[in-house]
């Protein structure tokens, strides 16, 4: 089957690797080499660049540099018109693929050789494949994250056989996820903008979609982390941001008490912000989304936090 991108007729791509970027150098062109250079044959393969309002031209010659009809590899760039952030910057690179296998990942990694293998033996219509993270400068691993309650955010797994193989919370440095499944589940929740809370939130979404995530000890994407004299600023920059991220995740999902857990707990550690943040949310909205999520999904967050064994701030189980 032949599909038109550009304009032009191509193989329908198997694997479309999904990247967003902004503004990341020459970080993004080593990826892409990594990408293509890594395949473990020449399958027919679609990269697509989201261009987020880059300002360094960190996108500009990599699709005439890839693109190669007889290597069956093609680079193609979404540019978005504004800085959108990284949830809507996946959903358009997904509506942009044209391969039943969606791979979600960013510019600060490097792919080994044969990466595609493993995908493709394991990939299902109602599963998703968690990639290993390890850190380009350290011995650190990460077989996927777990969830944190009342604070909603996530902690990195050590031990790939923590929950027998699987993983309640995929990174978005490392998803392989069926494109009907993705767009089935909804795709990334843009309404919890630029970073934080839309990675641990769709998985959420996926397992109460009676999906699967399964971790890939053998599929080890090297990753540049943030050295801490830039991690810090970043955050204290989108501090805002995060908060209003992390509160709308835990309004959406959590029950009475531990949404009283969760607003004590951002209240105590972010006590600036804390005030401006409720009010950025809306709450007609977070309720209409909330009322939707269980209307739709065939499962509920007690089924996810019973899975496994997620507890509250007080030991408890985090569910009524």
């Amino acid at each position: 089957m032949n599909v038109s991108i550009n304009g032009l007729l191509s193989p329908r791509p198997v694997i479309s690797v999904i990247i967003p970027v902004r503004n990341e150098g020459q970080r993004l062109h080593a990826a892409v080499s990594s990408i293509v250079s890594g395949r473990s044959d020449r399958f027919p393969l679609q990269i697509v660049l989201v261009d987020d309002d880059s300002n360094d031209g960190c996108c500009d010659g990599l699709s005439e540099a890839w693109s190669w009809p007889d290597d069956l590899a093609r680079v193609d760039v979404v540019r978005l018109p504004s800085w959108s952030g990284i949830p809507y910057a996946r959903n358009a690179g997904a509506a942009a693929a044209h391969a039943p296998v969606l791979f979600i990942t960013d510019a600060n990694v490097l792919f080994p050789l044969n990466w595609d293998l493993p995908i493709r033996e394991r990939i299902a219509a109602n599963r998703v494949l968690c990639a290993t993270i390890a850190d380009i400068d350290s011995p650190f691993r990460g077989y996927g994250c777990s969830l944190v309650i009342p604070s909603m955010g996530a902690d990195w797994i050590r031990d790939p056989h923590q929950y027998g193989g699987h993983v309640p919370i995929s990174p978005c440095s490392g998803t392989a996820i069926a494109a009907d499944l993705f767009r089935r589940a909804g795709g990334y929740d843009t309404e919890m903008p630029v970073y934080g809370a839309a990675e641990p939130e769709f998985s959420v979404r996926l397992w109460l979609c009676g999906a699967e995530i399964l971790s890939m000890p053998d599929l080890v994407l090297h990753h540049r982390f943030r050295p801490p004299s830039e991690r810090r600023p970043f955050l204290d920059a989108i501090n805002r941001v995060l908060l209003r991220n992390y509160l709308r995740f835990g309004l959406l999902y959590l029950d009475q008490q531990r949404i009283a857990q969760l607003m004590h707990y951002y209240s105590q550690q972010s006590p600036s912000h804390f005030a401006e943040a409720l009010r950025s949310l809306s709450a007609d909205e977070v309720w209409q989304r909330r009322r939707l999520l269980e209307e739709r999904l065939p499962a509920r967050f007690p089924s996810f936090v019973e899975r496994f064994g997620i507890r509250d701030a007080f030991g408890q189980l985090a569910y009524s």
